[in-house]
């Protein structure tokens, strides 16, 4: 997952330049149909078997419609009615509700620590990406419904997800549900091809590397993750993203970090680590 956090922060930096000439499904379908065909690559040269039931079709799709479609076309649209800053601290609540989903669904003790510590994070994000009081008043209210829909949708994604993965290996969902997006967005991502000045050497770097490292490996460690370190741990991971793009934005794009920056990444860092750190210790001995 830490690897995976490397990954989300440096997509940001390599989607800027390219979704200002094709848009955020096209992308999306490109990438997965990379994906797929990486995965699909992989198991026919382990020759291992095809474990799959046509009745969970159903599952894969909902899988793809929650964790990819609906996530990104939410929060995207999100931007229209507020600040991507805000937006960012919203669904950094993500874990927020992950407790309440552990607490209510799995019917897990949710310790203060946790609570604390996930409070702190959403402090230190609050600090990076400079929200203020006039800020969150001055948000509409449609705007902080479709950023909280990728917050109920990621939630839901892994109680689905958790539910079968003593069905299917992490690799096998990985690769039903990336191949499942990858069906879903073709009509449109054929319909809506990049003009043809658009293609070159760098917008097919750029999905090549988006679809093998972020939706083919980021998706098979994102649910081994919700496996072995369960769905909030996985999930704090998150708010790890706004610290490295904060990071790679300074190294890459020379963005200046500001000295509140630096002591807002040191908070979430923390909080961060404190929640794993103790629900570590609590929980994950013996499930590794």
């Amino acid at each position: 997952m830490t690897s995976t956090v490397f990954l989300i922060a440096f997509e940001y930096i390599l989607s800027k330049p390219i979704l200002e000439t094709i848009t955020t499904i096209e992308l999306i379908w490109l990438k997965y149909v990379v994906a797929s065909i990486t995965l699909v690559g992989i198991k026919l040269a382990r020759k291992e078997s095809w474990p799959f039931r046509l009745r969970d079709i159903p599952l894969f799709v909902i899988l793809g419609i929650l964790g990819e479609i609906i996530y990104y076309s939410a929060s995207l649209n999100a931007m229209s009615y507020l600040p991507i800053a805000l937006i960012t601290v919203v669904i950094s609540l993500t874990p927020v509700l992950s407790t309440v989903f552990d607490r209510f669904i799995y019917k897990r003790k949710v310790r203060p620590q946790t609570i604390i510590g996930i409070c702190v994070s959403l402090l230190g994000i609050a600090m990076i990406t400079g929200v203020d009081p006039e800020m969150v008043a001055g948000g509409r209210f449609i705007g902080y419904i479709l950023a909280f829909i990728p917050v109920i949708s990621t939630n839901i994604y892994n109680v689905i997800a958790i539910k079968h993965t003593s069905k299917y290996s992490a690799f096998d969902l990985s690769l039903y549900i990336i191949v499942a997006t990858a069906v879903m967005t073709t009509p449109y991502g054929l319909s809506h091809l990049p003009p043809q000045e658009a293609i070159g050497l760098p917008l097919i770097l750029t999905v090549i590397f988006l679809g093998v490292g972020l939706a083919a490996y980021g998706l098979f460690a994102y649910l081994n993750s919700l496996r072995v370190l369960g769905s909030t741990i996985t999930v704090l991971f998150s708010n790890f993203v706004p610290v490295v793009s904060c990071v790679f934005a300074w190294l890459i794009l020379g963005e200046t970090i500001l000295p509140l920056q630096i002591i807002g990444g040191a908070i979430t860092l923390i909080g961060c680590t404190a929640v794993i750190w103790f629900k570590g210790r609590t929980e994950l001995v013996g499930r590794v």
